[in-house]
């Protein structure tokens, strides 16, 4: 039996990285740790979102192009040690699937592998989780608006964590943290919506809402990422790739293919290469 849940509340719209502290307040957090990278940290965009949250914010800057048990650990000390109360993930797919990482951990005893979905840890993700706001800063993964994280655990095998409890409380979706995006990024990230958008409108189960989530998605990418990639300043191509993405992530809920599962094993043989050197 086809399964069809929407739940996350979506803001997209230039400006609406205004409405953090708001959402913060609905959210219950009160002392959030952001999980971001060096890159965002150095392109001037984190000092953006703690203008936008005026107050006081514990920050992770450290998480990895593909995320990593290591980081996920390296993080949730830090959010227990500082006492924080919520999450907020800033940044692309990695930036949100690690802030996902450390919402499981936080909350949950034992390594995260006991949670990831292939061990059958998905029922083992509870309403404990800490709460999570997403502000994505590229328009690709679409992690913002989708129930899973992908985390390459302790052993080298990049895993898939899923449950509805990880759904972002809200996302923020402000095409104005784009702008900057350098042409090659923004290529590389519109395909991966593209593909999306692709992959699971080819997927089997029957989920029309999908389908049809999927087929504006890819339309909106397909009309849209050579003016994005040329011209990183034009605003409206800017916001129909963010639609793009978050769509893409909104429809993969009926399921994705081979794309996926390669692109899974060749990120945890990369980075067991890259480690070896």
């Amino acid at each position: 039996m086809s399964h069809i849940i929407y739940l996350t509340q979506i803001h997209i719209a230039y400006g609406v990285l205004q409405q953090l502290p708001a959402e913060c307040e609905k959210a219950h957090i009160r002392k959030p740790l952001i999980v971001t990278d060096a890159g965002i940290k150095a392109a001037g965009l984190l000092d953006m979102a703690l203008k936008a949250l005026g107050r006081a914010a514990v920050v992770y800057d450290q998480t990895p192009s593909n995320p990593t048990e290591a980081s996920v650990r390296a993080a949730t000390s830090l959010f227990q040690q500082q006492g924080c109360d919520g999450l907020i993930a800033f940044g692309g797919g990695s930036c949100i699937d690690c802030a996902k990482g450390v919402a499981i951990a936080a909350a949950h005893p034992g390594p995260l592998k006991d949670y990831a979905t292939i061990e059958g840890g998905s029922a083992r993700i509870s309403e404990r989780v800490a709460p999570l706001i997403a502000v994505p800063t590229t328009a690709g993964t679409g992690s913002e608006v989708a129930r899973g994280a992908i985390v390459i655990v302790d052993d080298g095998r990049k895993l898939g964590f899923h449950s509805w409890h990880l759904m972002p409380k809200a996302a923020l979706l402000d095409p104005e943290l784009t702008l900057g995006l350098p042409p090659l990024l923004t290529a590389a990230t519109g395909m991966d919506a593209i593909a999306h958008c692709m992959e699971t409108f080819m997927a089997a189960p029957f989920n029309p809402p999908a389908d049809g989530i999927a087929l504006d998605g890819l339309a909106r990418g397909w009309a849209h990422i050579e003016r994005a990639t040329r011209n990183g300043q034009d605003r409206e191509a800017r916001l129909q790739m963010m639609s793009a993405s978050m769509q893409g992530a909104m429809a993969f809920q009926k399921g994705l293919g081979c794309v996926h599962s390669l692109s899974h094993s060749l990120g945890g043989s990369t980075r067991a290469c890259t480690t070896a050197r």
